[in-house]
């Protein structure tokens, strides 16, 4: 397919260590729901492979590496660390007030990533597979930090479970052989995502056989998404119901769906010159879907579903970069982040969420942040960051979730997680490449 060189050392797919450990849940400050987190984080290992740290271990890492501290010099790991330093020297990643934040979080990428790019969501249990959502952030974060060749490599995995008619399943298995059977229907967003994150890569290709050696490479899943999106669209310029981020099943439109839709059809429609295809009926679609977004949630600030479904952190999905900049998006999204905020500063993912209401959740946190940073909110966005900085595992991993008590809880790292605060970082020091509107 044309697809760029590969760097020469790739790490393999993360392993567990035995006894992964739970966090003590002895001495909550204050009531509410309070859970365990199953790992600090990822390391490079003795024998130069990443192993999962257990939760609460103590660990630490030889400064500016991913080793853990008790591997001696004479060890293997060193090659593995002198591999991961060059690769991390090649990139852009952001510099400023939370550069050792984007550190980890890039280099916890790098390890969740195999060889194959099969970029996987955290290294423990049922999140040691591919989300197509989460693959294609991990491609826009890796592109926009200079690391060029992991992004294509990231889509490669996804060029190759694509499926023919467009329909993304949930999550794939890390050996590529094909969806994940555990009873979820497709989700109509990662035909969103796919496209947004390969456009991307093409934008910050750096140089033009890089860029066409991605579209060829990708056209056919490109193609098929944004066929998919337009046979969805109905007379009202809504879709059928779908799963979105919440990973449940729908009986409305909600708003995690046709953004990312309507991130999906313009992406193709800016990616088409390269793909040999006539975009008008995607175009079209798309001028019918954005209308019915305005129509249907805007006049409500954007809720979950329209016309009061609650506010929720996916209206994130319409701001920059994802869209031009917006006030009534803008607005929305500071009503929206005052609205899901929770005690201990993160936040949850909707008004109507229902269950362990009082964890803030780091991929919400990031997307609003990221948000904000879009619309030039930059101290709110900051506000933000502090909050999942300072709330790190102690190898400095971001957790999925910070329980009421203010500890990280859940899986660690969360590549999703990561892969948005670097893409808050970058949008905040030179800018993210905007989507085009459909004219």
């Amino acid at each position: 397919m044309g697809l760029p060189r590969r760097l020469p050392f790739r790490f393999g797919v993360p392993v567990l260590v035995a006894g992964v450990a739970f966090a003590s849940l002895a001495a909550a400050p204050i009531h509410g729901t309070v859970l365990p987190l199953r790992a600090d984080g990822l390391a490079i290992g003795h024998d130069g492979s990443p192993v999962v740290v257990q939760a609460n271990s103590g660990a630490e890492y030889h400064e500016g590496t991913s080793v853990l501290s008790t591997v001696g010099r004479d060890e293997p790991a060193w090659e593995s660390a002198a591999a991961e330093q060059a690769w991390f020297n090649a990139g852009t990643p952001p510099s400023g007030a939370y550069a050792d934040m984007a550190e980890r979080a890039i280099r916890d990428i790098r390890l969740l990533t195999d060889s194959t790019g099969a970029a996987i969501a955290a290294p423990v249990t049922a999140w040691r597979h591919v989300w197509p959502r989460d693959a294609a952030f991990v491609t826009a974060a890796l592109a926009t930090t200079g690391y060029h060749y992991d992004a294509a490599l990231v889509l490669s995995f996804l060029a190759g479970v694509a499926p023919e008619d467009g329909l993304w399943e949930a999550r794939y298995r890390s050996d590529g052989s094909g969806p994940v059977s555990d009873g979820r229907a497709p989700q109509m967003d990662g035909a969103g995502w796919v496209p947004w994150a390969t456009w991307l890569a093409v934008e910050s290709a750096p140089d033009p056989a890089h860029a066409a050696a991605v579209t060829r490479m990708m056209a056919p899943a490109v193609i098929a998404s944004a066929d998919a999106i337009t046979a969805s669209i109905g007379d009202d310029g809504l879709p059928e119901p779908s799963s979105d981020y919440w990973e449940r099943p729908e009986t409305e439109v909600t708003i995690g769906t046709v953004a990312p839709m309507s991130l999906g059809l313009r992406s193709a429609i800016a990616l088409a010159p390269g793909l040999d295809v006539d975009p008008e009926p995607w175009r079209q679609a798309a001028l019918d879907l954005e209308a019915a977004i305005d129509r249907e949630f805007g006049p409500h600030g954007y809720p979950r579903t329209a016309p009061d479904g609650g506010l929720d952190a996916a209206v994130s999905f319409l701001a920059p970069p994802f869209a031009p900049a917006s006030e009534s998006v803008r607005r929305a999204v500071l009503a929206t982040e005052s609205a899901l905020r929770v005690p201990n500063g993160g936040h949850k993912p909707g008004e109507i969420w229902a269950k362990d209401v009082n964890v803030g959740w780091t991929p919400e946190t990031a997307m609003l942040a990221l948000a904000l940073a879009g619309h030039g909110d930059h101290a709110d966005a900051r506000r933000l960051l502090d909050f999942l900085d300072l709330h790190r595992t102690g190898l400095g991993a971001l957790p999925e979730k910070v329980d009421a008590s203010g500890r990280p809880a859940s899986v660690a790292p969360l590549g999703l997680t990561g892969a948005i605060v670097i893409l808050t970082l970058i949008e905040m020091e030179r800018g993210v490449p905007v989507v085009p509107a459909v004219l």
